[in-house]
């Protein structure tokens, strides 16, 4: 059982949530939502009161750490579960007003290190939980509303940046593809352009925990301006770059207070090493657009592949092998979460920009713009490759087919 101080800190997070989706839930179609809601905040309120329904028993499953920690005290996997699963039920339920709260307090859990561990759906029970919640966030964005969408962004970015918990694999990808998404279907401006920046804040992330070979590596803010397109930028005015820079800088320091108190708010502006550098655009005509956009991702991925020449020369034949492999298999031998959350996301990059030919694309402009970013991101992560980028196997075999 938890102690009443660990019970009164996580109670001041999780409380709130609770309390909306009580009086925001209807007693016919969300009754036992409401019930569970009602049995987590009785219990978390009244210390002497076990979070598990039957009470403090001596199972295994009592003793099973969880994913849920308040300071140095650690659920236990029950009692995890007690807690979290109605909070991913008002999340995955479909109604904004019950959603919201949820989802506002998962960001809040995360941020503040609450939530610990290694979200993975093929994994163990903790990990399969954490799952189901990262999985239940994705799915807010379905509601279709602005705020939403940026509570979402807020959430997933949260998460990726989080040290405390780990997102590797499926739901690393199931979290891009998200904010991929918003930035094609939402119909608020800000909301694309904040998509966008939370995006290549999670590139930054990934890959540089990748060459760094570790999750605790210390990663800037993005400069938000300098990622926009020239025709963004006529279009936007300063106080929308501002909103979207603060969005970023928020999340990343938060995640830095909460590691470091005592060296909170490093400067949000340094250094970029140039990793947010875009295409620069001189027209506005669609079809144009593209064309530049492709020219430029072939000019960056020759300049790569030249690069690579002297290692490719040597594995022709080894790299043709490489790419007749099925995609699980390729994943299954990548031993290092890091370079397999990598080379994941850099696969799925490439597939988004070749999804569909240039004529198809110009049809659709949703579909265009797809590609669009898709290029704009794989020529990002191309120009500022580190050196493990530069002499993996996988990825110079990814480039080389992909350049064929």
């Amino acid at each position: 059982m938890a102690s009443s101080e660990a019970d009164s800190r996580l109670g001041q997070v999780i409380s709130p949530a609770l309390e909306k989706i009580i009086k925001n839930g209807s007693w016919r179609k969300h009754s036992k939502l409401v019930n569970e809601c009602k049995f987590v905040l009785e219990r978390i309120t009244s210390p002497e009161k076990s979070l598990t329904a039957d009470g403090d028993s001596d199972d295994a499953e009592a003793s099973v750490p969880g994913p849920l920690h308040s300071g140095p005290f650690q659920y236990s996997l029950a009692e995890s579960e007690s807690i979290l699963n109605p909070l991913i039920a008002a999340a995955s339920s479909g109604v904004l007003k019950i959603a919201d709260p949820a989802l506002d307090c998962f960001q809040k859990l995360i941020v503040h290190g609450y939530v610990r561990g290694e979200a993975d759906p093929s994994g163990g029970p903790e990990s399969n939980l954490l799952a189901k919640l990262i999985e239940s966030v994705c799915k807010c964005h379905d509601l279709g509303d602005d705020g939403v969408e940026l509570s979402v962004l807020k959430t997933l970015l949260s998460a990726v940046t989080s040290m405390s918990l780990r997102i590797h694999g499926d739901c690393l990808l199931q979290i891009v593809r998200t904010c991929y998404d918003i930035y094609l279907g939402s119909k608020n401006v800000v909301n694309q352009t904040t998509a966008k920046a939370s995006l290549i804040q999670m590139l930054v992330i990934v890959f540089r925990r990748m060459e760094a070979d570790s999750s605790t590596v210390p990663i800037q803010p993005i400069v938000v301006a300098e990622l926009m397109e020239p025709i963004e930028k006529s279009d936007a005015d300063s106080s929308m770059t501002q909103f979207v820079q603060g969005f970023i800088t928020k999340i990343m320091q938060d995640i830095d207070v909460v590691l470091n108190p005592a060296t909170p708010g490093k400067g949000a502006m340094g250094a970029h090493d140039g990793a947010f550098e875009t295409t620069t655009v001189e027209t506005t005509n669609p079809a144009d657009l593209l064309d530049s956009t492709d020219k430029d991702m072939l000019d960056a991925k020759y300049w790569e592949i030249s690069m690579y020449k002297t290692a490719l020369e040597g594995r022709k034949g080894e790299l043709a092998d490489i790419q007749g492999e099925r995609d699980d298999e390729l994943e299954v031998q990548i031993g290092n979460k890091l370079r397999r959350d990598a080379f994941l996301v850099f696969r799925a990059l490439c597939k988004l920009s070749m999804k569909t030919p240039p004529k198809e694309a110009l049809a659709d402009p949703q579909l265009m713009r797809g590609k669009i970013v898709a290029l704009e991101l794989l020529k990002i992560l191309l120009e500022n490759a580190g050196a493990i980028f530069r002499t993996s196997e996988r990825f110079v075999s990814l480039n080389y087919g992909s350049i064929l």
